[in-house]
C-alpha cells in the first residue's frame, strides 16, 4: 500500500506539529492497555507512524513492535526513538509493512490500531484480508483495540468541498510557519467514503495530502467482526470509558479471537 504521506517533505515534523494530534486523549487510553498486558509479550501496534503512542508505551516499561507503511513517519519514528535512553530504545522496534498482509513470525498478546486506521482500508476484500492478517499475529485470548470516528452525516451532508482551517498559523520548530485547513472533496455515499483533503501551508507552499476515509456504524463493526472470527468484548464512545450514544465521538472497540 503506497502512503499518502510520503510526497509531503518533512511530513513528520509537521504531523508532530498539529495541536489536535498532540492534544489527543488516546494516548493514555492505548498506554493504559498496554501496561494491562505487560509480563505477556509485546504489544503490536499497527500503524505506529511517529512514535506518538509507541514511544510512551515503550517509556511505560512495556515492549513494542510498530509497523507502518510511510517510510518519512517512520524515519521521523526512528530519529524520536533514538534519541530515548538505552532502556526504552530496546524495548521498542518499528518495521515498514503493509497492514493488509504481513508475517511478522511472532504473535502477540495486546494488537492496537490506533487513530483510524481501520478507516483507510475502503474495500470489504481488504477490510478482512487486514482483520485476517490481524488474527494470524494475536496470541490466543489475545486483544485487538482499534478505534473509528462515530461519522456526524451533518457534517458529511453540508462539507461542500469547502476548505475549514483547523490549524490557524504556528512556528515549526525549525522556524518555519505552518497553517494547514482541511475539506471533504466528495461523499461516496454507497460506498460509506469521505474523499477528504488536508492542506498543509509551509512558508506560503501549499502541499495537499488527499486520502479517502471508510466511515462505519457500531452495528457494522460488529457485523464485520464476526465476518472476520472476531467477537466484540467491549466498545466504548470515547477513550474515557463512556457508552456509545446517539452523538458519541469515537468508537474505541475491544475484539478477541471468536
Amino acid at each position: 500500500m503506497s502512503s499518502v504521506y510520503d510526497h509531503i517533505p518533512d511530513f513528520g515534523l509537521l504531523y508532530d506539529s498539529v495541536p489536535l494530534y498532540l492534544e489527543r486523549k488516546d494516548v493514555d487510553f492505548y498506554v493504559a492497555e498496554a501496561k494491562a498486558s505487560a509480563g505477556q509479550g509485546p504489544v503490536l501496534e499497527i500503524g505506529c507512524g511517529t512514535g506518538r503512542i509507541l514511544l510512551p508505551i515503550a517509556r511505560a516499561g512495556c515492549a513494542v513492535t510498530g509497523i507502518d507503511s510511510s517510510q518519512r513517519m517512520l524515519e521521523r519514528c526512528r530519529a524520536k526513538l533514538a534519541a530515548e535512553p538505552a532502556d526504552v530504545r530496546a524495548r521498542a522496534r518499528v518495521a515498514s509493512h503493509d497492514m493488509r498482509d504481513f508475517d511478522l513470525g511472532a504473535r502477540f498478546p495486546l494488537i492496537i490500531a490506533p487513530f483510524r486506521v481501520l478507516q483507510h482500508l475502503t474495500t470489504i476484500d481488504d477490510q478482512l484480508g487486514f482483520l485476517a492478517t490481524i488474527g494470524r499475529h494475536l496470541a490466543p485470548q489475545g486483544r485487538f483495540i482499534f478505534d473509528v470516528f462515530n461519522p456526524r452525516f451533518d457534517r458529511l451532508v453540508g462539507a461542500g468541498g469547502v476548505e475549514s482551517e483547523d490549524t490557524p498559523e504556528l512556528r515549526l520548530p525549525d522556524g518555519r510557519t505552518m497553517r494547514r485547513a482541511y475539506r471533504i472533496a466528495r461523499v461516496r455515499w454507497l460506498d460509506q467514503v469521505s474523499e477528504s483533503e488536508l492542506i498543509y501551508d509551509v512558508d506560503g507552499k501549499r502541499y495537499v495530502q488527499a486520502f479517502e476515509m471508510r466511515w462505519y456504524l457500531a452495528a457494522e463493526l460488529r457485523h464485520l467482526l464476526a465476518r472476520a472470527g472476531f467477537q466484540v468484548g467491549e466498545m466504548h464512545g470515547d477513550f474515557a470509558r463512556g457508552p456509545v450514544v446517539d452523538g458519541c465521538p469515537e468508537f474505541v472497540v475491544v475484539a478477541q479471537r471468536a
